[in-house]
């Protein structure tokens, strides 16, 4: 014992590695739609690896890449919506675009009401907060789809009756454009959380190529029709 210091060393505090601040990046709406352009890119580029395991006779897996893309298709409107939810807040805060009831309603805790107060040259406090409550949200369903889009003054039903007119002469084969939003979400679901299976009876639904590009081609509209209101509410 002898010779042992017993003497009490200071505690070692604050010795985990700090987490980097993470930067919000503001994107214009040419960045978004060229983010949301890559990402359906993306997603058709499957369609060769579906075919070739087609090919190599593997059915059942290239009927999984084609649900594959279903998923990820509904994914690239949650994040487009995302990203233009950001976008457009910022434009009604600065005055580009006209608040909206929703807007004007709109919730925060105070102290970034504070960090606003005392940068009042900046926007960046906001983008931050936006980011934040927005990364928590989902924007696939028809409902909450329509009122984000709404917060923004942006009208969902007004520019699908444009995209997906009602035909002239009764088409039993015709669907508006809520119907097929509802349905792509609830396809998504049933793949994602299902394995594409019905609960009665365990049975797989069948999935076609033709099924996933119309699909595809039915996101194209509806999204280019939303940019083309956001576009047009900017001015640009």
């Amino acid at each position: 014992m002898a010779g042992r210091d017993l003497s009490l060393t200071p505690r070692v505090e604050a010795v985990r590695d700090k987490q980097p601040v993470e930067i919000v990046v503001e994107f214009d709406l040419v960045q978004i739609k060229q983010r949301f352009d890559g990402n359906i890119q993306s997603i058709e580029q499957q369609f060769d690896v579906a075919e070739t395991l087609k090919s190599a006779g593997k059915e059942a897996e290239c009927k999984t890449i084609w649900r594959s893309q279903i998923v990820f298709l509904e994914s690239s409107i949650d994040f487009y919506v995302h990203e233009l939810s950001k976008y457009g807040m910022l434009c009604i805060f600065s005055g580009k675009w006209p608040k909206t009831e929703r807007y004007n309603n709109f919730q925060m805790p105070m102290r970034y009401v504070e960090q606003g107060l005392k940068s009042p040259e900046s926007n960046k406090w906001l983008l931050e907060y936006v980011n934040r409550k927005f990364t928590r949200d989902v924007y696939m369903s028809w409902e909450v789809l329509v009122d984000q889009l709404n917060m923004l003054g942006i009208h969902l039903k007004g520019i699908l009756e444009v995209i997906f007119p009602k035909p002239t002469t009764p088409d039993p084969t015709y669907r508006d454009g809520e119907r097929i939003i509802k349905d792509l979400y609830d396809r998504r679901n049933q793949i994602a959380h299902q394995s594409d299976r019905q609960h009665a009876n365990a049975q797989q639904n069948d999935i076609s190529k033709e099924y996933v590009e119309q699909c595809i081609k039915d996101v194209k509209s509806i999204i280019n029709g939303i940019h083309a209101k956001a576009v047009e509410k900017s001015g640009e």
